[in-house]
């Protein structure tokens, strides 16, 4: 059945699918609209998100009185207590905003996993009186501090001495143990409250490279499901889609954090390559409430992303892009979006990309060979 949806956060994909599936999209953007993006749509809103909380902008309330809205997506980190914000004033069905707290504060949702016995990492909320080496007793060297609602590692810092604590800390700010060991993610799609499909991404290099499915054994992929599941049936997850990353420990999985949203490296559209679904449709469908047919996804081969950024500088050249095609038949997304001459500003997280490549192989040995081939021939050579 047709719905008026309003869509907060502009990612393409996601008010395309809804869109496709006969829906009216109202799409919500933090800044100007290009016009090609408003063809289609039944309506527009440009409203700095950030302005906007922790209540609605008197705005922003009479836009929405322009429009019936039936249901909110929230599709992006920055929008999520927003989207809760706009259900609970149209009345629509939601999650509390203090219960959706749990997904996008790190503080409060490091507390709530405590409270149910979820195993996560030692840490500490940074205050006034916090001292470098009250933090580095408790925590040990070296140690990570990070924003506690930010996403896509963005403004997370390493700090190995004291001085680096000294640097990196501030009032607000939150500390964690370092943890070794790899790092995987599980992305969920969730229907009244219960899991219909799982897939775990496994990270190969932090900003660059991650892979799906991720290649475990089964007793830990196991292990790994049952705490993630443990987490979304205790932090309240009705619908949707959660994106929660695992630390992969000596004693087993440790729950880092989870998002209420479609994970952001092109996860998506990796799960849609490997098992054959419309990983945005079943998204949009699962957020509206819509039915969902029983459907088994197979797995076939493997998929990974390559997400390109040769450091800060002008570019001098650029090599290995003809070869590349040539060699990978398997690419179905090659993007370079800066040239010769191009500034390229430090790499700060996933959104500041040069560019990537998504590629899908038939084996994971093929897959490493092909990411290898990749790795050695795409050259960006920087001033």
């Amino acid at each position: 059945m047709s719905k008026c949806i309003l869509v907060i956060g502009v990612r393409r994909r996601c008010y395309q699918a809804a869109l496709e599936l006969g829906h009216e999209v109202i799409l919500w953007s933090d800044g100007e609209l290009k016009k090609a993006r408003k063809k289609n749509l039944s309506g527009w809103i440009e409203e700095p998100y950030s302005e906007s909380l922790p209540e609605l902008s008197e705005s922003v309330v009479e836009q929405l009185k322009t429009f019936k809205i039936d249901r909110i997506v929230a599709n992006t980190e920055e929008t999520v207590i927003l989207g809760a914000l706009v259900r609970k004033h149209l009345n629509l069905k939601h999650i509390a905003v203090d219960v959706t707290d749990r997904f996008h504060n790190k503080w409060i949702m490091k507390n709530y996993a405590v409270k149910n016995d979820i195993p996560i990492t030692k840490y500490k909320l940074i205050e006034e009186t916090t001292k470098p080496e009250e933090l580095a007793e408790h925590l040990g060297l070296p140690l990570v501090i990070k924003p506690v609602s930010s996403s896509g590692a963005r403004d997370v810092k390493i700090a190995k001495t004291i001085e680096d604590i000294k640097s990196f800390s501030a009032p607000g700010l939150l500390a964690e143990a370092f943890v070794t060991g790899s790092e995987v993610s599980v992305e969920t799609f969730v229907k009244d409250g219960k899991p219909i499909f799982h897939n775990i991404t496994g990270y190969l290099h932090q900003w660059r490279k991650s892979v799906v499915p991720a290649q475990l054994e089964s007793s830990l992929k196991a292990k790994i499901l049952e705490t993630n599941d443990k987490v979304v049936e205790t932090f309240g997850v009705d619908r949707g889609v959660t994106h929660a990353e695992f630390y992969l420990t000596k004693d087993g999985p440790v729950f880092g954090e989870i998002a209420i949203r479609p994970p952001g490296g092109y996860y998506m559209e990796l799960i849609e390559k490997v098992y054959n679904f419309d990983s945005w449709k079943l998204y949009i469908n699962l957020s509206c409430d819509d039915l969902v047919e029983e459907f088994t996804p197979t797995e076939k081969g493997c998929a990974a992303v390559y997400m390109m950024h040769p450091g800060a500088g002008k570019i001098r050249s650029i090599n290995g892009v003809k070869e590349i095609k040539e060699k990978i038949k398997g690419i179905f997304d090659f993007s370079l979006r800066r040239e010769i001459g191009d500034i390229i500003l430090p790499h700060e997280s996933t959104s500041n990309e040069v560019g990537h490549i998504l590629f899908w192989s038939p084996t994971r040995e093929q897959l490493d060979e092909d990411l290898a081939f990749i790795e050695s021939t795409f050259i960006i050579e920087m001033e």
